[in-house]
């Protein structure tokens, strides 16, 4: 039997085993199901306590989940007793008749005591207000992206948002929004991440399991965040069980782990472990016949305690591994494999103080991080790349109902050392920065909320210091409750940090990170983002949002005719512009989802006096022409559409995605330069063998193939003796599509994204 028979035989027994029970959950009972919110600011609650009792017996107790959100299933009709109760809220008991109630939110009173870290959760906008450019992402928003394992994790769902746009399933970048990935600012828990995405795309060092919250910014944040131009993503992770001992563990092909959660001190200091690991290298030759030289893994930890009633500490650590071949050898067998590798360290604590007298909350916090990337082209060839981070912040925030205001100062620090290749340019640098921000929220009415920020910052690098404006309008035509909503988002963003690619690569595989040059102007960007998002259904989410950055001062490399010679710095202007839409069909089994993107992303280069020797389409060697040209990330189109079904205990998923081919330079070849050994002043220009030039075509002027594939999951979730169990089965590249990852200009060889891959996995929780 052939192993795609073998698969489709497989995938058809899994369908007639997941809906064995479909029957039953047709007669399903009333169930119960609402938000909990303040009842002044309507900021969703995560973590109240719900229980319900009936004819004065608790029968069940839940506890509201990132969203705020709670569900109590199967519930016979009769008249219940709700008592819902959050550390700092006034408890609130309600008396539901069922099933004439089956929706109810409870509105929860603060009180004038701030106990819990509750309030950092109130910096957050609304997640029922939209806001251009934001995208709020929750735990379970990440289960509906089919995944080739149970455990699911961020970067499965960041790339169906509209306006990302990745390479692939290999390689670990994302663009958003004309943004490079050194462009992109990725924080959790406050600390920065350099690289955040593993070397096969469907994963991050983010697992859904220490995921509290996500605020992905795809341009137009607010003044609390710098030293980025395009975009931010903000991870809040969750804190650990602080009653009783949780843990979890998953098995799959592709990744393997576990997380822990223990009560250190029971009712206020706990601690979280979660680690992973790959072990598809391991795997992959008898399950596909064919070797997929990736590993890669990440391990963290978290430690959350009060202190007492008005502060709290947290120290958080995060380290990530990835190694791989990332192209193709010569020779084949062992010789193919060359290592290229990455390492993220990010390590740091923060102490959050809310007296009770007052509702201001104070935090002080450190953080260090640092990225090591080692890039293998040929097995004697190596490119290398090092940066650190230290960052320290004190901020403040005054929590008045629905106003708040916002202060903050701060200061980073980042070191840089780098290297091209045997005879590639190498340097060593180091930048500072430090500034302030102050930013605020006020609400009109109960129509128009308003967010103004600025921030003041002064680069070791720069001519002069910045001042960053920014603003975000939000309009509901009928207040709360309006099925339309309007946004305005834009500001002035500023980067001294630069991203550095080779353009004989045809994918950015390796990103060298580096101060922009000396006493020139500071990349900067300017963003305007309009939106509307509308409900005509309750479970029809209609979103529409243009945008358009303008960049200026950019820093570009301009490779000379040597092999990984950067000869000079040119300065770029350009611009990032498109129209994301989304359209989201929510009901309690189905969940369906369709986004398009189309954009534009276009660098200017003016005439330019030059000091290095150029290669003829870049102009004589003292003067670098006017040239315009689309960077490697430009992509035009692009589709995502996902759906979902569950089916009683069971759960069927499904993901498209397109996109269109991304710019890259042609290599027309390579010659040997005599010039060095006719030099008359050199003795042995007789046997002297010249060096290896490399002669390339219009800049980034050809496109790659579209990429597009076909992802597939069916899952199983049962109970045995207080375990929860899901199974999983899917398929990968399900017709098989031959996307290009790299072409290797050295040994002409072409490296292509992931084959067709089955899966399976099991999860199981013990809580």
């Amino acid at each position: 039997m052939t192993f795609r028979k073998y698969l489709v035989l497989s995938l058809l027994f899994l369908v007639f085993w997941a809906a064995t029970d479909v029957a039953a959950q047709n007669n399903k009972a009333p169930a119960l199901a609402g938000r909990v919110q303040d009842a002044e600011t309507r900021i969703t609650l995560p973590g109240a306590t719900l229980v319900l009792s009936l004819d004065g017996a608790q029968i069940a107790g839940e506890i509201s989940n990132s969203a705020g959100a709670y569900t109590f299933p199967d519930l016979p009709p009769n008249t219940y007793i709700l008592t819902t109760s959050f550390i700092g809220y006034e408890p609130r008991v309600d008396t539901l008749e069922l099933p004439r109630i089956k929706l109810h939110d409870v509105l929860l009173q603060p009180t004038r005591t701030f106990l819990e870290e509750v309030l950092v959760e109130t910096q957050r906008a609304d997640e029922n207000r939209f806001v251009a450019g934001l995208s709020i992402i929750k735990p379970g928003d990440l289960s509906r992206v089919p995944m080739p394992d149970v455990s699911y994790d961020l970067a499965g769902y960041l790339v169906t948002l509209p306006g990302v746009v990745s390479t692939g399933d290999r390689g670990g970048q994302l663009f958003i929004r004309g943004g490079t990935p050194t462009q992109n600012l990725v924080l959790v828990d406050g600390m920065r991440v350099f690289q955040p995405f593993h070397i096969v795309g469907f994963y991050s060092a983010f697992p859904a399991d220490i995921i509290s919250y996500a605020d992905v910014y795809a341009g137009g944040f607010s003044a609390r965040y710098g030293g980025r131009i395009s975009s931010v993503i903000d991870i809040k992770t969750v804190n650990g069980n602080k009653e009783k001992l949780t843990y979890s563990a998953s098995i799959a092909p592709f990744l393997s782990g576990f997380n822990i959660s223990i009560p250190v001190r029971p009712g206020d200091t706990s601690l979280i472990i979660s680690a992973r690991e790959s072990i598809i290298d391991r795997v992959s030759p008898a399950v596909l016949g064919q070797d997929l030289p990736f590993r890669f893994g990440d391990r963290y930890v978290k430690l959350h305690s009060y202190l007492n009633q008005t502060s709290s500490m947290t120290f958080t650590a995060l380290t990530t591994s990835d190694e791989g071949n990332l192209g193709i050898g010569s020779s084949g067998g062992e010789d193919a494999f060359r290592k290229s590798t990455w390492k993220n360290k990010a390590f740091g604590g923060k102490y959050t103080y809310i007296p009770e007298e007052s509702a201001v909350m104070t935090e002080l916090s450190v953080y260090y991080s640092s990225l090591e990337s080692r890039y293998r082209p040929t097995e004697n060839e190596i490119r290398t790349s090092d940066v650190s981070d230290l960052n320290m912040n004190i901020g403040f925030a005054y929590l008045l109902g629905p106003t708040q205001i916002h202060f903050g100062i701060f200061g980073n620090t980042n070191f840089f050392d780098y290297k091209l290749g045997s005879l590639g340019t190498e340097g060593k640098s180091g930048v500072t920065s430090v500034g302030s921000f102050i930013e605020g929220q006020f609400s009109i009415g109960n129509v128009l909320r308003v967010e103004p920020g600025i921030r003041l910052e002064i680069f070791s690098r720069g001519l002069h210091n910045t001042v960053g404006p920014r603003a975000r309008i939000i309009y509901l035509p009928r207040g709360t409750g309006s099925h339309h909503q309007f946004s305005l988002a834009g500001g002035v963003y500023y980067q001294q940090i630069v991203g550095l690619n080779n353009e004989q690569d045809v994918s950015d595989v390796f990103t060298v990170w580096s101060a922009s040059p000396s006493n020139t102007p500071v990349p900067k960007a300017v963003h305007l983002i309009a939106g509307w998002k509308g409900r005509p259904r309750p479970w029809l989410e209609l979103t529409l949002e243009g945008y358009r950055k303008n960049l200026s001062d950019l820093s570009f490399p301009v490779f000379g005719d040597a092999i990984n010679k950067v000869a000079e710095f040119s300065k770029v202007d350009g611009f990032a512009q498109g129209v994301d839409a989304k359209i989201e069909v929510t009901t309690q089994d189905l969940f369906l989802s369709l986004t398009f993107s189309h954009s534009r992303v276009e660098y200017q280069r003016k005439a330019q006096l030059a000091t290095g020797v150029f290669r003829p389409n870049f102009g004589s060697a003292s003067r670098l022409e006017a040239l315009t040209f689309n960077p490697p990330h430009d992509r035009r189109e692009q589709i995502n559409a996902m759906a979902q079904y569950r089916f009683g205990s069971n759960k069927a998923s499904i993901r498209w995605q397109f996109g269109s081919g991304l710019p890259f330079t042609q290599v027309n070849g390579y010659y040997t330069d005599l010039a060095s050994s006719l030099d008359p002043n050199n003795q042995n220009y007789v046997t002297a063998s010249g060096a290896t030039n490399v002669s390339r075509s219009q800049l980034y002027g050809s496109r790659l193939p579209t990429y597009h594939r076909l992802d597939i999951t069916l899952e199983r979730s049962f109970s045995i003796k207080g375990a929860s169990i899901t199974a999983m089965a899917g398929v990968i590249n399900v017709y098989d599509r031959n996307n290009i990852f790299e072409y290797n200009v050295f040994s002409g060889g072409r490296v292509d994204q992931l084959p067709i891959i089955p899966s399976l996995g099991i999860r199981v929780d013990v809580k």
